[in-house]
């Protein structure tokens, strides 16, 4: 795997560190997983399953030392019948590429090279972020963070665009890369997402790179209508709920988002069939 030195900066935000208490920022929508794909926010759209062979649903499970329920999504590496779920943003984003994504999840197992967390293709390119072959997080195709992803536990992911070209991404509330990709813009994709859709789990079922899927669990996920700072990642980690029942603990290591992280990474690039 042939490796590209990446420069890696968080810029101010990043170098400012979670100062004065303000108010963390309100999703445009959360779903929640309580025994209903319908969102938290009135008028905001219920998720629509992937489920082509009818095995997934929702299951008791424990997260972050909680016990609640959360929606499993079963399928298998074959393009069409992997499993996910989607929601249509038109009407609940803006027409531009500003938005973030807050997910507790877990892959159960490392089934693939490659495990798809969500993108904006409609699945129409390989383009997305990803659970990369060395277990770290990735937009393809531009660059991957240095915390690894363990299977069979939760995390919280969250991946924040900036509107100008920019992505950032944190796990667990640490911050992993900020880098220059039209990856996960909306824009790069009109023609083939006119309803600006998002999948969650399912990979592309067009062009290279296909059966990039992992079968996993979902507890939360949150839209938010803004690029979210590193601080408002921290607050929203923090002082709001995951789901129905318990918090997201504020990780013991987010010292290192501001202490060590600004540094060189490298960008794993894969073959493609």
């Amino acid at each position: 795997m042939k490796r590209i030195p990446l420069i890696v900066s968080l810029g101010l935000v990043g170098l400012l560190g979670h100062g004065a208490a303000t108010a963390a920022p309100v999703a445009v929508a959360t779903w929640n997983f309580n025994n209903t794909l319908a969102a938290d926010e009135a008028g905001a759209p219920a998720l629509s399953a992937i489920d082509p062979l009818g095995a997934s649903g929702f299951v008791t499970d424990t997260v972050f030392g909680v016990t609640r329920q959360v929606y499993r999504f079963d399928g298998n590496q074959t393009p069409s019948e992997q499993a996910g779920l989607s929601v249509g943003t038109v009407g609940l984003l803006d027409g531009d590429n500003a938005y973030s994504v807050d997910i507790v999840f877990q892959f159960e197992a490392n089934q693939s090279s490659w495990e798809n967390i969500f993108g904006v293709s409609n699945r129409q390119s390989d383009n997305g972020f990803y659970v990369e072959p060395g277990n770290k997080l990735q937009v393809w195709p531009t660059g991957d963070g240095p915390t690894t992803f363990t299977f069979g536990d939760y995390h919280r992911v969250t991946l924040t665009n900036r509107g100008n070209g920019t992505v950032t991404a944190y796990m667990d509330g640490i911050f992993q890369f900020d880098l220059t990709t039209a990856s996960m813009d909306f824009s790069a994709y009109a023609g083939a997402n006119p309803s600006r859709l998002i999948h969650f789990f399912a990979d592309n079922v067009a062009g290279g790179g296909q059966g990039e899927f992992a079968d996993g669990r979902v507890a939360l996920i949150r839209l938010y209508d803004i690029e979210l700072t590193r601080s408002d990642v921290v607050d929203i980690g923090t002082g709001t709920p995951p789901g129905n029942g318990g918090t997201v603990p504020e990780p013991a290591t987010l010292a290192l988002a501001s202490l060590g992280l600004l540094g060189a990474f490298g960008v794993r690039r894969r073959g493609r069939a």
